[in-house]
């Protein structure tokens, strides 16, 4: 490595160079651009660099090249971690000399550790190349003189313009189209997702070159420049802020990266100059123009691909176009309204369109997308004063989203601004974004995710599902819900019941009829009551079912219910739905199901359950305990067990009985004096259908703090907890079952679980220090990793409404390492029994859920008790914080 007494004077100029580029970018004294003047530095790096060459012995003995740029550095679009690509290009053979000419230019580059791309050929290897390597043609559509012998690359340029770009055109096109199916298997749909991929996502700073190289590439392309002019304006001005955010991005990384990831985007917003406003974050409002901008870039790029793409000759536009319905016509580059159509009359003819849209899975042309911008106007005045347009919107819409399982259709009328022409209030939430881990898309694009997917299910979805959606004797309506469920987000919180009243407003605009306003209002309104109530409340509560019922009111909206929460979560994103929550949901429907159709919670009366499981028990553990001892157990049984655990389970819990038992005899043989039998547990597990995880069960016999103890053990061997259920057991027994993930080398899940069960009973009988193990293990994790996604304050509520025998406490904060310990540990300490818990944990967001009471058995009554059980847990969430994955 050179010293900096060593470094010739191009390197120290370039040293120079990208230090002050960098510090006036870091004091916000240049914005985008910071990407041409760093270019720029570079370029005099090499210009200065050849020049030291000549004036050395070989210099004058080389035979005519030229320094080429291509790529990114030869469209001056360089970030502060981008590769420089550069060719050393030889009218002539390559001569002898030419590897002691890449040394004496690229060894103080690589000396200052710049990513460098690089090539020495001669014109016709470039010529051969970018014949037959796209990626070679894509790098020299972007080629640019630096410095030496200008004809050189002169001669280059245009043979490649005269004999390489007009033969491979077309297949470059091709080959274009496939890779972008690739980028988006491989980066996503970037407009749509909250950790985009500035560069390579569908949306990226890749469509905007693909544009641009395949107007460079068409014979004509100056004529599509100058049709396409305003929206070219558009697209470069949305590149730019791409470039923008991807230079900073680069910056506070401080290597070469291109997915936005959320540690990042904070910093990234404020650098961009994206401050709070309202009750928006800054980096809300930076999110929300980015993905509006990406979306945007997408969509330009698909709707003017026909015809770049037929400017080259990789689509036949002069293919005669074929009717699809009156006044509407299939063509090469997309749907159209007829020659004949006026604008004037394709007003009405803007919803049949839309419906061949969803009818063929093919977009609109460029030019009607066009039209149809030009057209928003006069259709919103239309939808706000004419019953008859409004009522045919309103059916037009419903019978669209019904057909649109590829999403072609609605993602247009998006586009193009009629849905928000016609339905005002959509658009104010369409790119709201939540900052969180949580949703994947913005509110806009996640609505219209829900609604292709439920119109998925209608052409073929999971089967009960698809079962649902074909007994509704008004689907529509579970589409139009679908549509509007988000609607009243960003009014301050409470966006289901303000999100109703929009919607009734909106659709009495639109004439629909009562009945129906009325019904997508009530979805709208209750979106939300079968996954809350299903992962937040006991449903072996009969009160909690009837007061569902109570409000869903009739089966038809149940069944809609059931399937906007699926399409719902769904299209938030991979935690929001899971198969754990859909069971739950199934779970609460059919007893919701039951109580509405027949008039009853449950199978059968309580009573008359409990009798009859009591029988079958007596009938199948005869052979396993005495008469006298399986009695006692049975009456020892409470109500709830009795009535929501299945007599399967309950048997597994009698063997695990049997095995306390043997190990309370064992441990007072071992410690005799009266000294043995306590603080002994017995504990199983058993693994979950399609590898979802284990459920294990833990035994005990009045063993203080069984719950922190077991849930601190866990989260020692790195198994998540999904759910967790208490019985209490009138002599004592506690069976504690458990819902845990899969341990992080499934195939060695016996020998992990035998160290959970010796390392509780070491927990209990004081040879493991539970606190200290896992505040070890949070060094470590806070030392390993890097904190992903935004962090939000803990919340804590105590409510004695949900339940008539209990206290439900509600637990809202970030993930760590040992949580549940934490807040189990505090409600021992504050002799709370729990007796139920449900455990959510989407991508670091945690919802715990505690059905508790107090020594008493009662519920927590005493307001200033309530206030220090809240008080004490905030102290605990806040006080041990430290960052999780």
């Amino acid at each position: 490595m050179q010293s900096a007494t060593t470094r010739p004077p191009s390197a120290a100029m370039l040293i120079e160079g990208r230090t002050l580029c960098n510090d006036a970018l870091a004091a916000g004294q240049l914005d985008v651009a910071y990407v041409a003047a760093l270019a720029d530095v570079y370029d005099r790096y090499f210009c200065e660099r050849l020049a030291e060459y000549r004036a050395g012995p070989a210099g004058s003995a080389t035979p005519a090249f030229a320094l080429a740029a291509v790529g990114g550095y030869g469209r001056r679009e360089l970030c502060p971690a981008s590769d420089i690509d550069v060719l050393i290009v030889f009218g002539g053979p390559v001569p002898a000399s030419a590897p002691e000419l890449a040394r004496f230019l690229f060894f103080p580059l690589w000396d200052l550790g710049v990513e460098l791309g690089h090539g020495v050929r001669t014109v016709e290897q470039c010529l051969d190349l970018a014949g037959c390597d796209p990626k070679v043609l894509a790098s020299l559509l972007d080629l640019r003189f630096l410095s030496g012998d200008a004809g050189v690359v002169d001669v280059l340029a245009a043979r490649l313009a005269g004999e390489v770009y007009p033969a491979q055109a077309a297949a470059f096109a091709l080959w274009l189209a496939r890779s972008n199916e690739e980028r988006g298997r491989a980066h996503g749909d970037a407009g749509g997702m909250l950790e985009p991929n500035l560069k390579n996502g569908l949306g990226g700073l890749r469509d905007w070159q693909q544009v641009r190289w395949l107007i460079r590439l068409d014979p004509l392309g100056g004529r599509d420049a100058r049709l396409l002019a305003t929206e070219l304006a558009a697209l470069d001005d949305d590149a730019r802020f791409l470039l923008a955010a991807r230079m900073h991005l680069h910056r506070f990384c401080g290597r070469k990266n291109d997915k936005l990831y959320f540690e990042f985007q904070e910093r990234v917003a404020e650098a961009l100059g994206f401050g709070p406003r309202g009750d928006r974050q800054g980096v809300e409002r930076f999110l929300s123009a980015l993905l509006r901008r990406m979306a945007d870039i997408k969509a330009l790029r698909l709707s003017v691909w026909p015809l770049l793409a037929g400017g080259v000759g990789a689509i036949d536009l002069a293919e005669p176009a074929r009717t699809v319905s009156r006044g509407i016509e299939a063509a090469p580059e997309g749907l159209r309204f007829a020659a004949e159509v006026a604008d004037a009359d394709a007003v009405d003819l803007i919803f049949p369109l839309f419906a061949a849209c969803a009818a063929t899975g093919r977009p609109p042309s460029h030019d009607t997308l066009r039209r149809l911008r030009a057209l928003t106007g006069e259709l919103g005045r239309l939808a706000g004063v004419s019953p008859r347009t409004g009522r045919m919107i309103y059916d037009s819409l419903g019978e669209i989203m019904a057909a649109d399982p590829t999403g072609v259709a609605m993602a247009a009328m998006l586009a193009t601004g009629v849905l928000q022409a016609v339905l005002p209030e959509f658009a104010r939430v369409g790119d709201i974004v939540a900052y969180d881990v949580y949703h994947v898309h913005p509110v806009g694009r996640h609505s219209l995710e829900a609604v292709r997917l439920l119109a998925e299910i209608r052409c073929g979805g999971p089967g009960r599902a698809r079962d649902l959606l074909a007994g509704l004797p008004r689907p529509e309506l579970a589409f139009w819900g679908l549509l509007l469920h988000d609607v009243g987000k960003g009014l301050g919180g409470g966006h289901a019941e303000k999100g109703a009243q929009l919607a009734e407003d909106m659709l009495v605009r639109l004439s629909a009829p009562p009945e129906a306003r009325h019904t997508i209002a009530a979805l709208v309104r209750e979106h939300l009551i079968l996954p809350e109530t299903a992962t937040g409340r006991d449903l072996a509560d009969r009160d909690i079912v009837a007061r569902v019922a109570g409000r869903v009111a009739t089966v038809e909206m149940l069944d809609m219910l059931s399937l906007i929460a699926r399409c719902d979560g769904l299209a938030t994103g991979p935690q929001a739905w899971t198969g754990w929550k859909e069971s739950l949901v199934d779970d609460l429907a059919g007893k919701v199901r039951a109580a509405i159709e027949q008039g009853r919670l449950f199978d059968a009366g309580d009573a008359r359950v409990m009798l009859a499981t009591r029988d079958r028990l007596r009938e199948l553990a005869r052979d396993r305990f005495t008469p006298e001892a399986l009695e006692q157990m049975l009456f020892a049984m409470p109500p709830r067990y009795l009535v929501s655990q299945p007599v399967e389970a309950i048997l597994g819990h009698l063997d695990l009985l049997a095995e306390l038992d043997a190990a309370e005899a064992e441990d007072r043989r071992m410690r005799p004096g009266g000294r043995g039998g306590r603080d002994v547990v017995a504990v199983a597990q058993a693994a979950l259908p399609h590898g979802e995880g284990f459920a294990v069960t833990v035994a005990a016999r009045r063993v203080r703090a069984l719950f922190p103890t077991v849930t601190g053990v866990l989260a020692l061997h790195d198994l998540s907890i999904h759910e967790a259920d208490v019985f209490v057991w009138e002599d004592g027994v506690t069976i504690l079952g458990l819902r845990t993930g899969n341990p992080p080398d499934v195939l060695y899940s016996d020998e992990v679980f035998a160290r959970v069960a010796r390392a509780v009973r070491y927990a209990l009988s004081g040879k493991l220090f539970l606190a200290y193990r896992l505040a070890r293990k949070r060094a470590s994790f806070a030392a390993a990793t890097v904190p992903a996604g935004p962090k939000s304050p803990p919340t804590v509520v105590l409510d004695n409404k949900a339940s008539d025998l209990y206290t439900v406490i509600d637990v809202s904060c970030d993930d760590r390492v040992g949580l549940l310990y934490d807040i189990t540990r505090t409600l021992a300490e504050l002799h709370l029994e729990i007796h139920l818990a449900k455990v959510m944990t989407p991508a670091g967001r945690v919802r715990d859920v505690f059905y508790v009471r107090g020594l008493d058995g009662r519920r927590i009554e005493d307001p200033e008790q309530a206030g220090e059980i809240k008080a004490a847990l905030l102290h605990r969430l806040a006080d041990d914080f430290c960052p999780l994955h």
